[in-house]
């Protein structure tokens, strides 16, 4: 605390005041919740109220400073306090008595008022990177770790737990990187936090890899401020929360960026190999890392000192290390008439009714970046625009102007060149927000020089961008907190509206399609399986919340029904693996279970059964079942 200090600059007597305060605030919240819990309020609004008391505690404590920043910032402490301390308190209340949880949960609050007071609040200086960005970044890594496992998983998450159950050396829709590091994390634990674990790795690598990044092309400084953008910007976030494709893709993109800078600019031969492998690793991660490599190519091809690398032994070393990597997706794709390649490329663009998706294409911008990125953004692309003051780090035998201008070039082949694949493709086909997400790392250096002057030039906008960045990410920290990870768990004032995607009562659906399977093993003897009526989405979740533990291995999807695609359930469960068998269908949409296909491949059907779903005991979804008696998979009706 006192490295802190001095680091932040902060007067003796304030931060004597602030650690009072701290431990007032976990005192005062250890009986408050003490006395509400004894006189038998409900948990949720016990550490609410008793969160409040804490709060008046070290009001009363640092009553006498009357600086307004100090006020703005304590207030912004609070609000990051608060949720932190909901989710340690929910999370060993499931495990421990109330009031053994409280205490943890408490000192857990105290502490980041603790530090948030310390390194902000008491700072001389408005914009104080070495102290908040290192804070800010280990606050948003522990609300991970502290959450992930409370919060149900996404369909799309449990289809990649799925990827896991059924490892192999390639799937339909994706390579199996995600699979492969979900098994591996899986095996030291089951649940939610296990299956999510490895997106917070990768978003950590990815991190540690900006920061590099941005370090060899503008500097300390920079690196500093890159940090805070990789760790708040919304899809980098996003990437360290939900385990998808794109948490390893970013951070094998933001490694290839460093290498490959390293080789281009910094003529560096080994960086060839660290760039073939973090791009053979990008491609068993996601295709479009494909457009990282593309990239390098068209540099060498403009950049006339970089020509040389054509002919490089050290350049194709990177190539033979990356098509090594990538080697085991090849075999697969030889083995399965190259159906990954194909659903991933020609059979996307020929969709049968093409899809002018450039308005979303273009608005994913200012979703990823946010306005005020598009517009610095903008501005450093403009004529006369540039970061050339920024951009002074350079080798003390190099070319100064040159090596400026040469790392402009690299961050615009590297931006533009996969913004124009995906704005072309964005024509006729479909385009999702989060598809260009990795391009943004190469211009991160460019974004964060705005963040404080002298950073893009002295104009208007220029300062407009600097003072408007800090309360930005502030903001967005705080939706994070709130929105993400606060209110999915405990809700707002016993108010729960859940989305019918994330956090729709999964568990509580899958207890009762138990119900009907044991009734069914009951009456037949045999048990059941378990087919969810949608792509995938639903059978996901049943097979990740089984009760029994082996879902994964009995619960199929819609194409033993229906001609209409289930991905990788196709490959996984054909029909003739189910004939003879007693099914449950399972639909959020009542008709499918009265479609008039269904009677042909039964013995006999079962009646509607309605199932609502429930989340912290409030109904958020409605689901029909219905057990299909002897399955018969004859040729599918049209």
């Amino acid at each position: 605390m006192r490295s802190l200090a001095a680091l932040a600059h902060t007067d003796p007597a304030f931060l004597r005041r602030w650690r009072f305060a701290a431990g007032a605030a976990a005192l005062a919240d250890m009986l408050a919740f003490a006395l509400l819990h004894g006189a038998g309020v409900s948990l949720e609004f016990a550490q609410a109220l008793a969160f409040a008391a804490a709060l008046l505690a070290a009001i009363s404590v640092l009553r006498g400073i009357r600086c307004a920043h100090r006020w703005a910032t304590l207030c912004f402490v609070v609000a990051l306090a608060y949720p932190l301390r909901a989710g340690v308190l929910s999370l060993f209340a499931a495990q421990w008595p109330p009031l053994v949880a409280i205490v943890p949960a408490a000192l857990a609050g105290a502490l980041t008022l603790l530090l948030g007071g310390t390194a902000t609040g008491a700072s001389t200086r408005r914009q104080d990177f070495a102290v908040a960005v290192p804070l800010a970044v280990v606050y948003l890594l522990v609300l991970r770790l502290v959450y992930l496992g409370q919060i149900e998983l996404a369909p799309q998450e449990a289809y990649y737990w799925n990827y896991s159950q059924h490892l192999d050396i390639g799937y339909l829709d994706h390579p199996p990187l995600v699979a492969w590091l979900i098994a591996a994390t899986f095996a030291l634990g089951d649940g939610e936090f296990f299956v999510r674990l490895p997106a917070v790795l990768a978003w950590a690598v990815m991190l540690a890899f900006a920061v590099a990044y941005a370090q060899d092309m503008a500097g300390r400084g920079n690196a500093l401020r890159c940090a805070l953008l990789a760790a708040t910007l919304p899809f980098f976030f996003g990437i360290g929360v939900m385990i998808t494709p794109d948490a390893p893709l970013a951070a094998a993109w933001a490694a290839a960026l460093f290498f490959l800078q390293r080789a281009l600019l910094g003529e560096r031969p080994l960086a060839w190999l660290g760039a073939g492998l973090a791009i053979g690793i990008g491609m068993l991660a996601k295709y479009s890392m494909v457009l990282v490599p593309a990239s390098a190519f068209v540099f060498m091809l403009v950049d006339a000192r970089s020509r040389r690398s054509l002919l490089s032994a050290w350049a194709w070393g990177g190539v033979l290390v990356a098509l090594l990597v990538f080697s085991p997706v090849i075999v697969w794709n030889l083995q399965h008439d190259w159906a990954s390649f194909a659903f991933q490329g020609s059979r996307r663009l020929a969709a049968r009714a093409p899809q002018f998706s450039l308005p979303e294409f273009l608005a994913s911008a200012l979703l990823l970046l946010t306005p005020l990125g598009v517009l610095a953004l903008w501005r450093w692309l403009r004529p006369q625009g540039g970061i050339s003051s920024t951009f002074q780090v350079v080798p003390a035998n190099d070319e100064p102007s040159l090596l400026a201008g040469r790392r402009r070039l690299f961050m615009q082949v590297f931006t533009l060149l996969p913004l124009l694949v995906f704005a072309v493709s964005s024509l006729r086909a479909e385009t999702k927000f989060h598809w260009t997400g990795p391009i943004w790392l190469a211009i991160l250096p460019v974004l964060a020089a705005t963040m404080s002057r002298p950073g893009l030039g002295e104009g208007a906008l220029d300062r407009w961008l600097a003072r408007g960045w800090m309360p930005l990410l502030q903001a967005l920290l705080l939706v994070y907190a709130y929105g993400l990870f606060y209110y999915p768990v405990w809700g707002l004032a016993g108010l729960r509206l859940h989305h019918t995607y994330l956090e729709m009562g999964w568990r509580d659906l899958r207890g009762q399609v138990q119900g009907i399977e044991e009734a069914v093993l009951r009456e037949t003897g045999s048990r059941p399986a378990i087919v969810g009526l949608d792509k995938h989405n639903t059978a996901d979740e049943m097979a990740f919340y089984d009760p029994r533990g082996d879902g994964a291995r009995d619960t199929a999807s819609r194409h033993l029904f229906f001609n209409e695609n289930a991905v990788m359930y196709e490959f996984w469960f054909p029909r003739s693996a189910f004939a003879g068998r007693d099914l449950i269908a399972v639909s959020g949409w009542r008709g499918n279970l009265e479609d008039p296909r269904l009677p042909a491949m039964a013995t006999r059907l079962g009646p509607v059964q309605v199932l609502i779903a429930r989340k912290g005991g409030v109904a958020v979804a409605t689901y029909y079942a219905r057990v299909v008696y002897g399955y018969r998979p004859a040729p599918l009706p049209q």
